[in-house]
């Protein structure tokens, strides 16, 4: 199963704290500069964003992550760390992946996706613009 394949938790931004992710792209930036992250990392956070409403379990992230329904637990590990470690070093506040014991692991970031403008700031965007490109003419 493909992680964009999943109709009720598809999106194309995310955006937490000072970070975004583009799915499009494959790409994470903190403050507009882009965030170095390996692909299954990357494929984890999605995952993660997809359902951080719930509890993950190992189970599950072995079948929608590695595809495959043993994948030894260091591996796990070494993952959910590598993923706590992207993020944590720009200090959001708060814990980022919060471990269930023998349960799993959640999403722990306020995530907003696919963000769109107020109508408001896409009136400023469109005005300054209009205002900016008449100066250039006269």
């Amino acid at each position: 199963m493909n992680l964009s394949d999943k109709e009720n938790t598809d999106f194309t931004f995310a955006v937490f704290g000072h970070y975004a992710l583009n799915k499009r792209k494959r790409s994470l930036t903190f403050c507009g500069e882009r965030v170095k992250v390996e692909p299954l990392i990357y494929d984890l956070l999605v995952y993660f964003i997809q359902h951080r409403d719930r509890v993950i379990s190992r189970d599950e992230l072995c079948r929608e992550i590695w595809q495959q329904e043993y994948v030894d637990n260091n591996a796990i590990n070494r993952a959910v760390s590598e993923l706590r470690r992207s993020i944590s070093k720009h200090k959001p506040e708060g814990e980022v992946i919060r471990t269930h014991y023998k349960k799993g692991y959640s999403f722990n970031l306020d995530v907003q996706l696919d963000p769109r403008p107020s109508l408001f700031q896409w009136l400023s965007r469109l005005f300054s613009q209009t205002v900016l490109n008449k100066g250039k003419l006269t």
